[in-house]
């Protein structure tokens, strides 16, 4: 089953044809893909959801090439991924995707601003001081580049790893339930950045979360259920998502 949008041809930035993933082997074997197909629009904001073991966390993991699918292709940006080796696909994360985590992932002996430009340090690039400034800037962090972690709230933490995961101009931004650590007021504050990166930046951004208000600030929810695609919601509102989740659980 596709679960693509309507007309969409040169505007798909990730497209997934008949992914397949199970764990163990024989009897034990559990299927976490089943002959799963959708696509991702660039400079879109799309959130992935699902019940617990739907297989959303697998989806996102084969998505950013964190771990192989048995069978199906992957193409970022017009490359198959899936034909990559282990070191093509580091190389890929480290160049074309960004990921922003629940746990945020920061350095706690680094600053912000060496948080922001690790990624690129590591890759050993040239950092684009226009566009730092420009993020750091969107993202209200002129005043706390030179605090470490610890010296930052939940919030201010989660806006240096979107900073960072900016920085890179990746082809997609992954985000994993982002927001889950973060009081209401943070988790609202980060997902309209978020939001806002696609309509500034025309970056890509997939989200996989558990909860519906955070998915109502996407453009899109992919549903999942049993490793099976399970439709969609376009232009998503608390009570539609829920609604589709509540009717997806029925089936």
């Amino acid at each position: 089953m596709s679960i693509s949008a309507n007309g969409i041809s040169d505007d798909v930035v990730l497209s997934a044809e008949g992914l397949r993933k199970s764990f163990g082997r024989g009897e034990t074997a559990v299927t976490a893909l089943d002959d799963i197909s959708v696509d991702f629009e660039a400079g879109r904001f799309s959130a992935i959801m699902g019940p617990s073991g739907s297989g959303k966390s697998t989806l996102m993991h084969v998505l950013a090439g964190l771990d192989r699918v048995d069978s199906g292709t992957i193409t970022m940006s017009g490359r198959d991924i899936t034909t990559l080796n282990d070191r093509q696909l580091t190389q890929l994360r480290r160049d074309r995707v960004g990921f922003i985590f629940q746990a945020f992932n920061l350095v706690p002996t680094l600053s912000a601003e060496q948080n922001i430009e690790l990624p690129v340090s590591l890759a050993r690039k040239r950092i684009d001081r226009d566009w730092k400034a420009e993020v750091v800037e969107r993202l209200e962090l002129g005043d706390r580049l030179k605090h470490r972690p610890h010296e930052l709230s939940g919030g201010q933490q989660q806006r240096v790893a979107v900073a960072r995961a900016l920085l890179t101009r990746p082809d997609v931004i992954y985000a994993d339930e982002p927001t889950g650590n973060l009081d209401s007021h943070s988790g609202t504050e980060v997902l309209s950045l978020l939001h806002g990166a696609t309509t500034r930046y025309g970056q890509s951004i997939i989200m996989v979360t558990h909860d519906p208000m955070a998915a109502s600030h996407a453009d899109r929810v992919v549903l999942l259920k049993d490793g099976r695609a399970g439709g969609e919601v376009r232009q998503p509102t608390r009570e539609s998502v829920v609604s589709a989740l509540s009717e997806l659980s029925d089936q």
